[in-house]
């Protein structure tokens, strides 16, 4: 169907194993339990970083740029970021020791992410997720373990960090009258879908096919979440991603689909629309108009760039507080990029 609308090349479908890589970047993988014990390059209080673990982020820090860079630009980018690899292992660990400090409870979370890849992998139970992560060669509780640490250490930044950060509606406006030149967008709709197959289908399959994208459209009117529907029913390789297609500038769509999508309304169904590669429901999510849109419009998005750019230093300032308060040793060899500076010492006259 990648034909049927010109649009951003997809992504290829990735294997659990990069999957797991994009959603746990960085964070550190334990040796299971049966492993011979490792070499330890840090400790941090009372936990430790092996090697296989600064390994590991190390190719997954390659996988991640080799989606986007080839060659040499790449493998500029690659030893850039890799010098803070140990840094961000460590910032990680103090992150997650914070949060069992602050008896910070994450374990439903990690029941909901979990069930959420499972469905977006169209697996039928968590055993079947289990068995598909451990053909990939990772140890299915590292796996949940991992991901724990994710989601604490995240909710730890937006406690202890996030909380105190403020961007005050004076300056959104000032942003807002300094950048209209870059917020100027043309018209477009932002659409999810939802494609019942019928390419290449016998004929004989057609009326149950036609009876499915039938009950799909009625479960959407009901107002079923879009997004597992399209998980759970659409052929077309945007259902991973809850069946968002993206933003399509005015023209870039196919006639037939163009034609429904420009005449809903945010948030509405369409009908079934039919096409050379099957039945299409779609449902507008945005349709912007050409121009500088009004403050409005963008006031929260400008509030998310500028609360980026002020919580990164104060994440940097706070890991900064941690490791003063932290017992931090590291194996000759290794370097940690967010290591406090030294103060020098003071001797009396």
């Amino acid at each position: 169907m990648n034909d049927r609308t010109p649009r951003k090349p997809r992504e290829p479908h990735k294997p659990i194993l990069l999957i797991v890589a994009v959603l746990l970047a960085g964070l550190c993988t334990r040796p299971a339990p049966a492993e011979v014990i490792e070499e330890i390059i840090a400790q941090v209080n009372d936990k430790i970083i092996v090697l296989s673990e600064y390994k590991r982020s190390l190719e997954t820090l390659r996988q991640e740029l080799g989606q986007e860079l080839r060659g040499l630009e790449l493998e500029a980018r690659f030893r850039e970021r890799s010098k803070d690899t140990l840094r961000e292992l460590i910032d990680q660990q103090l992150l997650a020791q914070k949060g069992a400090e602050l008896g910070v409870n994450v374990e439903s979370e990690v029941v909901k992410r979990l069930d959420e890849i499972r469905t977006q992998m169209k697996l039928a139970s968590m055993e079947a997720l289990e068995q598909a992560v451990e053909k990939q060669g990772m140890n299915y509780e590292d796996f949940k373990q991992n991901m724990r640490d994710g989601i604490l250490t995240q909710r730890v930044i937006g406690r202890e960090v996030g909380s105190h950060v403020q961007v005050p509606p004076a300056e959104i406006s000032a942003y807002y009258e300094q950048h209209k030149k870059e917020l100027e967008r043309p018209e477009g709709v932002r659409i999810q879908e939802i494609l019942i197959s019928t390419e290449g289908k016998p004929e004989e399959e057609l009326p149950s096919l036609q009876a499915k994208a039938d009950e799909v459209l009625a479960k959407a009117r009901q107002n079923q979440d879009f997004a597992e529907l399209a998980r759970q029913n659409s052929d077309d390789p945007t259902a991973s991603n809850g069946g968002d297609a993206g933003f399509f500038e005015r023209g870039l769509m196919a006639p037939e689909i163009e034609g429904v999508a420009y005449s809903l309304k945010k948030n509405q169904v369409s009908d079934i629309i039919r096409t050379k590669y099957g039945l299409l429901i779609v449902k507008l999510l945005d349709h912007t108009t050409a121009g500088v849109p009004p403050l409005a419009e963008v006031e929260s998005q400008i509030h998310e760039r500028l609360y980026l750019q002020k919580i990164q230093p104060a994440l940097r300032e706070y890991l900064t507080k941690l490791r003063q308060e932290s017992y931090i040793s590291i194996k000759t060899g290794y370097v940690d990029t967010g290591e406090p500076p030294k103060q020098a010492s003071v001797q009396n006259p």
